[in-house]
């Protein structure tokens, strides 16, 4: 067995026999209301607080978003001539390309 799993699931239960499922939604509730006191004193919503509490909430209720993962594909060639070649090859286009770069550069 693992043991971190074993103290992971030992702290769940132990929390879970701690704290009622009714104090949490009170808490996330209290944060859904959250103020914050200005330097004049001036009371004013805390727009941070009450975001996380709402996605919080949003992730118990809803389940969490889906997370956007970025994908890089690199696709290298141990022989970058070769490749050079074979993209020749097939393409007439970067042919005519490749030439007339060439006819410029010789002036």
């Amino acid at each position: 067995m693992n043991p971190t799993t074993n103290s992971g699931q030992h702290l769940a239960e132990a929390l879970h026999a701690e704290i009622s499922a009714e104090r949490i939604a009170r808490v996330i509730s209290d944060g859904l209301s959250a103020t914050t006191t200005t330097r004049s004193g001036a009371v004013e919503p805390d727009t941070r607080s009450r975001l996380a509490a709402l996605q919080l909430l949003l992730a118990y209720t809803e389940g969490k978003p889906i997370e956007r993962q970025q994908i890089v594909v690199s696709n290298v060639s141990a022989d970058p001539v070769s490749d050079i070649e074979e993209r020749l090859a097939r393409s007439p286009a970067l042919r005519r390309s490749l030439t007339a770069t060439l006819a410029k550069m010789d002036g």
